[in-house]
């Protein structure tokens, strides 16, 4: 399994732009360009070409994955391979393909999931292959084409698949030299817009699970949720075990966000989620109690139960994820059901800027089929807190 502890320099996220089945690189010669079809005829034909008609191909088949040059009425195939991995996706797997342009390292990448590095198949290099077509033109390509496919869904990003985003977030005071060298985590500023406003409400000391008119919040979740009759304990009991976590929500639906976009979520030790993603929506996470694993998935798909990546976030850290980063996920903490502390976190939930569909449902994974979940809450905080205060201080009295 793949971590993102340490990188090189850190990244500035990008959004990807959708598209028709042709658009065109913003900068000549590098970007990423991502497809999932509906229906292949045969061969997905991904093709970037110049002005003049130069072009490299990237070739999917059922069996044979190829790239090619088309230059002068010359063709030359670069490369190819018959690795499954490389290949058409498996009937009933939707997984977007990506291919990235990078002229100035001199280099093709190809991948299938969200467009980053660790989800990279394979690498083609011309840098020490100077009689490579490539070299004369690659730096003037910027048109886009889909091939071979139906109802393509095509991204468009303006950068090349390179270096990561670290899904840990920092703000701009905490950088440091070695943070920049080891790219072990995301500064605020380079986020999206919507991730750095939902990081500023809730990235504060304020937010936190000791308030000073109940400084034994914390404590007092614990018990409730292990002893047997109490507040916590009942609730779970109530609930299908692929949702074993409670949902306290701290206000209302505001029709910016699926659900409401502030939520307390408790996570009992050992318990999790199952396998979703956020309705492409941007989220911020903030641990305020204990610790949770985050484990990230190539695509939402029941043949797909494999994360590609983890990583463990810890009190008072906070991670992130937007349409195009580290959206389909599975949360869980980590600590044993025996004996373990719960973990607290506070997810927040807001649509890009761009988003006008507003798609209200976080999309999951059970008994082998994608199943639809609408946000909901088991609790208001207010009221949480207060019947969890009163539960408390019966108990502090026996």
């Amino acid at each position: 399994m793949a971590t993102l502890q340490t990188r090189n320099p850190r990244v500035r996220l990008h959004y990807a732009v959708a598209t028709p089945q042709e658009a065109v690189f913003p900068v000549k010669g590098q970007g990423t360009v991502s497809v999932n079809p509906t229906v292949v005829d045969n061969t997905l034909r991904i093709v970037l070409a110049s002005a003049d008609g130069s072009l490299v191909e990237v070739a999917v088949s059922a069996e044979r994955f190829s790239i090619s040059s088309q230059a002068g009425g010359v063709t030359t195939v670069l490369a190819q391979s018959e690795e499954a991995a490389l290949l058409l996706n498996r009937p009933g797997v939707s997984l977007p393909y990506w291919v990235s342009l990078d002229t100035n390292n001199q280099r093709i990448r190809y991948g299938k999931g969200e467009m980053l590095r660790d989800l990279m198949l394979y690498e083609f290099n011309w840098e020490d292959q100077s009689a490579c077509p490539l070299s004369g033109y690659s730096k003037d390509i910027s048109n886009i084409a889909i091939r071979g496919a139906t109802a393509a869904h095509l991204k468009v990003l303006d950068i090349p698949v390179t270096l990561d985003p670290s899904p840990h977030i920092i703000p701009a005071a905490a950088i440091t030299m070695e943070v920049i060298a080891a790219n072990s985590a995301s500064v605020v500023n380079d986020l999206p817009e919507v991730c750095q406003r939902l990081y500023a409400n809730v990235s504060g000391p304020g937010i936190n699970l000791t308030p000073t008119d109940f400084p034994e919040f914390a404590q007092a979740i614990q018990y409730s949720i292990t002893t047997p009759g109490a507040l916590c304990y009942n609730k779970l009991a109530e609930k299908d075990p692929i949702f074993g976590y409670l949902r306290v929500t701290l206000d209302s639906n505001m029709g910016d966000s699926p659900g409401q976009p502030y939520v307390l979520e408790i996570w009992p030790a050992g318990n999790g989620s199952p396998i979703h993603d956020h309705g492409q929506a941007c989220a911020v996470i903030k641990v305020l109690h204990g610790q949770i694993k985050v484990s990230w998935f190539s695509a939402l798909s029941p043949s797909i139960e494999q994360p590609w990546g983890s990583t463990i976030a810890h009190a008072g850290e906070v991670t992130f994820l937007t349409p195009d980063y580290y959206q389909i996920h599975q949360l869980q903490n980590p600590s044993p059901k025996q004996g373990g502390s719960f973990c607290a976190t506070i997810q927040c939930y807001r649509y890009p800027n761009d988003d006008l569909q507003h798609y209200e449902y976080f999309d999951y994974i059970e008994d082998g089929a994608i199943k639809h979940f609408l946000p909901d809450s088991d609790w208001g905080y207010l009221e949480f807190k207060q019947a969890i205060q009163d539960e408390w201080q019966k108990a502090m009295q026996r």
